[in-house]
C-alpha cells in the first residue's frame, strides 16, 4: 500500500531519504529502548529504513565505543521514533556508553539488502502503473517480502495477455533508464500532480513525500527507491491467485528476478536431460509421456480386473452360498487400487461382506477395503469407523463400501471376528 510521510521534525532524522545509496553514517549519542518487547537502539539520525509502506526494514550493524551491535530489523513507532531492533540483548557496557551524550556511533546497513529493497520497491511502483494502464486494475495494497513480492489489484482476474502487456511496459521503462526522484511538493504543487493514488489529505497538510518515475508514474511514498529505472534490472510476473475478491500478482525484480529465472532454467534443464531432449522440446516430451501413461493405466486396469476376477472366482468357490458370510483376504503386495478392484469382484456375491487388506509400502500401515454384497444390510462405514477407534487407526465411508488405515500390528482375524459379530447384529435387527 502507499506510504504517506509527514514532513515534520521527529526524534530520528531520516538520512536514507537524501541518499538511498549511502551505506555508512555517523551519529552522536544513543538511547536504549525496546520495540514490541525486543531490545532496540534509538539514534538522532539514521540510514536504516524502518518497515513501512509494504517494504521491510533494513538490517546491518551499529558500532558504539568498540561494542558491535547486530541490527536484525528496523521499525518505527507511533511517535515516529525509529527503533534499530537488536538481534541480541545489549551487553552491560552499552548502558554506560548510552549515558554519554557525545558517544560516537557508526552504523552500516546491509547494502545488498538495501539495494534489493530499492529495486523491488521501484519495480512495484512501475508495475502498479503498468497494470493500471494496460488492464485498468488499481493496486489496493502491496507486500515486498523477503522471498516474494505481491500487489493486490481491484479486479478478480486478468487475462494473460493483459499481464504480458503490463510486464512488457514495465521492462520498457526499465530499459529506457529514466530518472526516479523524490520531492516534498507544496500543497499547490501536490494538487496539480497526476498521482496514481491520492494521499490522506489530513497528512498532506503536513507535507507528503512523492516518488516520480519520470514520464511514467507519480506516487506518494516514504520508501527507498532507485534513482534511475535501469537500476531495477528486470521485472518478472511469476504468478497470480485470487485473494479476497481481488487478484494477487506475484513478481520478482532486480537480483531476485535473475535468481528465479536461473532456478527455473536449472529445473527445466534437469528435466530435459532426464527426458533426453532439448529444453524447448520438454512440453512435447511430457505430452507424449502423459499419453503413454494413460494407455498403460488402461492396460493395467484391464489386467488388474482380469486378475481380480480370477482370484475372486477361486475364493468364492470355497465360500458357502445362500447365507450371510464374512470373508477376509490378505494381499500384502497389492496397492489400494488393486484392493478396491478385488473387493468389488468379491462383493458381486450378494450375501458376502468382504474385508481385503494390504500393506502401505511407505509407512507399513495396514490398508483395508470393506465392501458388502447387494443384499447385505451390513454398514461398512460404521464398522470401519468403530474399528478405527478401537485399533487406533482412521477411516470411514458409505454403508456399502468403506476404507481405512490401521497400525501394522492390527490383526486381520480380529477384524474378521468383529465383522461377523456386526453382521450377526444387523441380521438380528432385521427380524
Amino acid at each position: 500500500m502507499a506510504c504517506f510521510v509527514r514532513r515534520m521534525t521527529t526524534m530520528t532524522e531520516k538520512l536514507y531519504w537524501s541518499d538511498p545509496f549511502a551505506t555508512t553514517f555517523e551519529a552522536e549519542g544513543l538511547t536504549l529502548s525496546a520495540f514490541e518487547g525486543r531490545p532496540s537502539v534509538v539514534l538522532a539520525k539514521t540510514l536504516f529504513y524502518p518497515e513501512g509502506g509494504g517494504q521491510l526494514g533494513d538490517a546491518g550493524t551499529i558500532v558504539v565505543g568498540g561494542v558491535n551491535l547486530a541490527v536484525a530489523d528496523t521499525q518505527v513507532d507511533d511517535a515516529g521514533v525509529i527503533h534499530h531492533v537488536l538481534a541480541e540483548a545489549p551487553v552491560p557496557e552499552l548502558e554506560e556508553l548510552a549515558r554519554g551524550a557525545a558517544t560516537a556511533v557508526r552504523g552500516t546497513i546491509d547494502d545488498r539488502r538495501r539495494r534489493d529493497h530499492m529495486a523491488i520497491h521501484t519495480a512495484q511502483h512501475a508495475l502498479s502503473r503498468a497494470v493500471a494502464d494496460e488492464a485498468s486494475a488499481t493496486t489496493v495494497s502491496s507486500r515486498l517480502g523477503a522471498s516474494i513480492c505481491t500487489i493486490d489489484v481491484s479486479r478478480p482476474s486478468l487475462a494473460d495477455a493483459d499481464l504480458a502487456r503490463a510486464e512488457d511496459l514495465v521492462n520498457a521503462v526499465v530499459m529506457n533508464d529514466v530518472p526516479v526522484h523524490a520531492q516534498f511538493p507544496t500543497p499547490e504543487e501536490l494538487a496539480s500532480m497526476d498521482l496514481r493514488k491520492q494521499p490522506n489529505m489530513a497528512k498532506a497538510a503536513a507535507g507528503v513525500r512523492v516518488i516520480t518515475i519520470e514520464g511514467f508514474d507519480i506516487t506518494p511514498c516514504g520508501g527507498t527507491h532507485c534513482t534511475r529505472t535501469g537500476q531495477i534490472g528486470q521485472v518478472r510476473i511469476v504468478g497470480t491467485e485470487k485473494y479476497k475478491g481481488m487478484l494477487r500478482i506475484s513478481f520478482h525484480a532486480g537480483r531476485r528476478a535473475l535468481v528465479d529465472a536461473r532456478a527455473r532454467h536449472d529445473v527445466l534443464s534437469t528435466l530435459a536431460s532426464s527426458l533426453t531432449c532439448g529444453v524447448f522440446d520438454v512440453p512435447q516430451a511430457v505430452t507424449k509421456l502423459r499419453t503413454d501413461l494413460k494407455g498403460l493405466r488402461t492396460e493395467l486396469d484391464a489386467a488388474r480386473a482380469e486378475l481380480a476376477a480370477l482370484f475372486a472366482k477361486e475364493i468364492l468357490s470355497t465360500v458357502p452360498t445362500g447365507t450371510p458370510h464374512v470373508i477376509a483376504v490378505a494381499r500384502p503386495a497389492d496397492d489400494l487400487a488393486s484392493l478396491r478392484t478385488l473387493a468389488g469382484k468379491l462383493a458381486e456375491s450378494p450375501d458376502l461382506v468382504v474385508i481385503v487388506t494390504g500393506t502401505d509400502a511407505a509407512s507399513g500401515d495396514l490398508v483395508l477395503v470393506v465392501q458388502r454384497g447387494g443384499s447385505s444390510k451390513f454398514d461398512c462405514g460404521a464398522f470401519v469407523q468403530s474399528q478405527a477407534k478401537a485399533q487406533g487407526g482412521r477411516g470411514g465411508g458409505r454403508p456399502e463400501r468403506a476404507e481405512g488405515r490401521f497400525p501394522s500390528a492390527t490383526s486381520l482375524d480380529a477384524l474378521a471376528s468383529a465383522a461377523k459379530l456386526a453382521l450377526a447384529d444387523s441380521a438380528t435387527q432385521l427380524r
